[in-house]
């Protein structure tokens, strides 16, 4: 739906100025303003190929300095222009909000060339009634970019450039330039799109539990960015209800068939849609394997036990050590208190700090079980004599209080000590024939015997 640009508006990849109308009271008040300030562009929502995508002027009229300081009267003069033919027409404010609820034939809407009836609202918000307005981006005219994507992968990349001068490149109004993924022109674009820019639209969206179209587009229109001689790239809308593959939609509509498109068109598209085959397939075998979680999950709402992992920034080190992620936790402490919280416990991730010993003692004391997940020797990179001792001796303390530690002192000094290796010589799972030097005088001996 076109009112997802308002929903993005706020994203870098939107324009804060953007806004949907689903009744007539609404649109009249809301363009008379936004059309008395800028030129603007207005979208309705059912259309394809351009019809029903108006751009708007002024006409005999300057624009107000700012935002709200005027608004348009009924008999104010517009040029407008649609962008499925780039056909021009000169109507006042009245007569375009007419045609737009009401059609062409209503009362007061004057005589229209389009070839489309208007009523735009028609049904209401529920039956996709709506029309979104937003400012008019002049660099239009050098083309948009089409982000071709199947699933969360990138396909193509296409710059569709309006022909003859004209500011609508869609149909068969444009010129099309073909880029792969990766490619040096929209490399940047390319990045903040599929890295950025989709999780956070689909979050917007309150579509966070959908999975992504596996045939889509995001198109993009060029503007002018806020650091003199860049670009910055908004987009203009997403198409992904029923995205055509072109070279084999170039056949339909009369006696041909999928046997009748060339073969170098063939075998090019199937590139496409063998792409959306292994991309479905992934897909699947994720949602078979439960959602993927990057983020610490809500703690359940009656959990079993309360639960925490225990981790450590060293002082100056970059990421709080070389064991961390730039969040400064340890890439696998999400994970790892995920599989508590699923399992139907609580658990917090807390941060052991030298220099706040007892209020970190206080804190823990309401834990029934911890996860330490701080590597042997950390404790002593940065921080004060005894740091160490201090944590052993508060971990031994929760589990005389019946809590669970892992690992305890004991457990991680004593299992995972080498020598661990002689306790279990004489069980199956060890080598008899395997010693411990403590001494110098035992290492001479015992090595030029076994040696």
């Amino acid at each position: 739906a076109k009112d997802a640009l308002v929903k993005i508006k706020d994203m870098s990849c939107g324009l804060v100025d953007t806004f949907a109308y689903y009744e007539k009271a609404e649109l009249e008040e809301g363009f008379k303003k936004t059309m008395a300030f800028q030129p603007r562009v207005i979208k309705q929502n059912r259309g394809s190929a351009g019809e029903g995508i108006w751009l708007c002027w002024l006409e005999g009229k300057d624009y107000c300095a700012n935002f709200g300081d005027a608004s348009l009267d009924d008999d104010d003069k517009i040029k407008l222009m649609e962008m499925n033919d780039n056909h021009v027409e000169y109507h006042t404010v009245k007569e375009f909000l007419t045609f737009c609820v009401d059609g062409p034939d209503a009362p007061g809407a004057g005589t229209w060339a389009s070839s489309f009836p208007g009523k735009y609202l028609e049904g209401g918000k529920a039956q996709g009634g709506q029309l979104v307005d937003q400012r008019f981006l002049p660099r239009i005219a050098e083309g948009e970019v089409r982000m071709l994507m199947v699933g969360d992968v990138m396909q193509m990349i296409i710059h569709k450039k309006p022909e003859g001068g004209g500011l609508s490149a869609v149909g068969g109004n444009s010129d099309y330039t073909y880029f792969k993924p990766g490619c040096a022109e929209y490399a940047e674009l390319e990045s903040k799109f599929v890295n950025h820019d989709i999780p956070m639209v689909m979050k917007q969206l309150d579509l966070e539990n959908d999975p992504l179209p596996i045939l889509w587009t995001g198109d993009f229109i060029p503007r002018d960015g806020d650091v003199p001689g860049t670009t910055d790239y908004v987009v203009g809308e997403f198409n992904c209800s029923c995205v055509g593959i072109s070279k084999f939609q170039a056949v339909c509509g009369g006696e041909k068939t999928l046997a009748d498109v060339p073969d170098a068109d063939y075998y090019e598209s199937i590139k496409l849609t063998d792409l959306m085959g292994t991309t479905a397939v992934r897909m699947l075998l994720q949602k078979k394997q439960g959602p993927r979680y990057n983020t610490l999950l809500p703690a359940p709402a009656d959990p079993k036990f309360k639960t925490a992992v225990i981790e450590f920034v060293i002082p100056g080190a970059k990421n709080g050590g070389s064991d961390k992620g730039p969040d400064g936790h340890r890439v696998d402490s999400i994970p790892i208190a995920n599989g508590l919280i699923k399992a139907g416990a609580s658990c917090d991730l807390i941060r052991y700090e030298f220099d706040k010993h007892e209020e970190f003692t206080a804190t823990v004391e309401s834990y029934d079980a911890l996860l330490v997940r701080i590597n042997p020797g950390q404790l002593s990179q940065g921080t004060t004599p005894g740091t160490q001792e201090r944590f052993d001796t508060l971990m031994n303390a929760m589990l005389a209080k019946g809590k669970l530690v892992w690992s305890s002192p004991a457990v991680q000094t004593q299992m995972g000590a080498k020598d661990a290796l002689v306790k279990i010589s004489g069980t199956s799972c060890g080598l008899v024939d395997t010693f411990a030097y403590y001494e110098k005088a035992s290492l001479e001996e015992g090595f030029k015997k076994t040696m």
